[in-house]
């Protein structure tokens, strides 16, 4: 009985083994922001019109909250409901009695750490800030302190270096940011992260200096952290925001580059205020191929590229929301590019990858892939027959 089925349940596990399977989130491409003190991304959020649910922390005791959105911003003091978890009773000024709340709530860090880690795996994106690295050291505890204390941060002006997206996006090299809290979380090193801005700061024991925001990417997701939350309007936090909140959009415009067989290089998350009729960035060159993956969550948009002379290399009005254009370079170097709105719609998301190697057709990289599996059914089929022929 087993000799005979074993080579049907052979060929029946085959096509699971080998076609591809999503392990994507699965989504409704929803945003949620934690409940907080002193981060205030809720404001933002509203005055960019991006909808979102506001949740509170013990919510996410549930894994399947997690599922429920493709982005989740963790904002600094967010409310622990300690005096949520008291029932006290009070006679003029004296306290009389406290007690444990009947709805007493603790969360296990240890559960929320492993949801959190699946959540960024499978294609989650997460925001954190200042105080709220203690909620990502739960799943992430890749931080490192001046001698082992976060609350080293002295409130004055910092002039940070900024790099990798967030230069790009920016179109700066240098920051110029206030912090205006004493006690702010100084980090001396972040293991695992592609370091956003870092500067020297003053601590009560001496000049220090460190990240002050970080990128760390793990599986098909990626978090932002950042010390620095202060001003709410700046490219600073405009970076911050849709890079996190226009995760759905990010995504697509990297599977378009990967399915055209090429590596992803650098991303941008933007979109058009009101009263904005165009944004400008820049992206680095490599020597080859480089192509550039627009996408838009709204209407089309039109583009223009520039070398780093400023000299016009192309100007493009097909207005479609998908686009794309290759530039070879024969250095390194970089180039900039403006977009414009389409029309009169505003504050809808785009994201524009850039993508280096040569580009190869999606069709003829399925077609290699059918080849590649009608060759490991022959394959498995020839070992079937074969151990058929030795368990007789």
């Amino acid at each position: 009985m087993i000799k005979n089925n074993l080579p049907l349940t052979l060929l029946i596990l085959l096509p699971m083994l080998l076609l591809p399977f999503s392990i994507y989130l699965q989504s409704e491409g929803k945003i949620a922001v934690v409940k907080s003190r002193y981060d205030n991304i809720e404001l933002v959020l509203s005055n960019y019109n991006i909808q979102y649910d506001l949740i509170e922390f013990r919510e996410l005791s549930n894994k399947d909250v997690f599922s429920k959105y493709s982005s989740i911003f963790f904002p600094s003091g967010i409310e622990s409901n300690y005096e949520d978890n008291l029932d006290i009773n009070w006679q003029g000024k004296e306290i009389t009695s406290v007690k444990l709340a009947k709805n007493f709530f603790e969360l296990d860090e240890k559960e929320f750490g492993k949801n959190l880690r699946d959540y960024i795996k499978r294609g989650g994106s997460a925001y954190f800030s200042g105080y709220s690295y203690k909620q990502m050291a739960a799943g992430y505890n890749n931080f490192e302190f001046f001698y082992d204390f976060p609350y080293m941060g002295i409130p004055g002006r910092i002039e940070a270096d900024v790099r990798g997206d967030l230069a790009m996006f920016s179109m700066k090299r240098k920051a110029y940011l206030y912090m205006e809290y004493p006690g702010w979380v100084a980090l001396k090193h972040v293991d695992n992260a592609e370091i956003l801005s870092e500067s020297g700061f003053s601590t009560p024991k001496g000049d220090k200096s460190g990240p002050i925001s970080v990128l760390i990417k793990d599986g098909y997701g990626e978090i932002i952290y950042t010390s620095y939350y202060s001003t709410a309007y700046s490219e600073f936090k405009r970076f911050n925001i849709y890079r996190i909140a226009g995760n759905t959009v990010l995504k697509k415009a990297v599977e378009l580059a990967r399915s055209h067989s090429q590596d992803v290089r650098n991303r941008i998350t933007d979109a058009f205020f009101g009263g904005e009729t165009s944004r400008r960035y820049y992206f680095n060159l490599e020597v080859g191929t480089n192509t550039f993956y627009f996408l838009s969550d709204g209407s089309p948009f039109m583009y223009e590229i520039y070398d780093s002379a400023n000299r016009l290399i192309i100007s493009r009005e097909i207005y479609e929301k998908e686009q794309s254009y290759t530039l070879k370079s024969s250095k390194d170097d970089y180039c900039f590019i403006e977009v414009f709105p389409g029309g009169s719609e505003r504050w809808k998301m785009f994201a524009i990858v850039s993508a280096r190697g040569a580009e190869i057709s999606p069709q003829i990289v399925k077609i290699g892939k059918y080849i590649l599996y009608a060759i490991g059914i022959l394959f498995l089929a020839a070992f079937i027959k074969v151990l058929i022929s030795r368990l007789k």
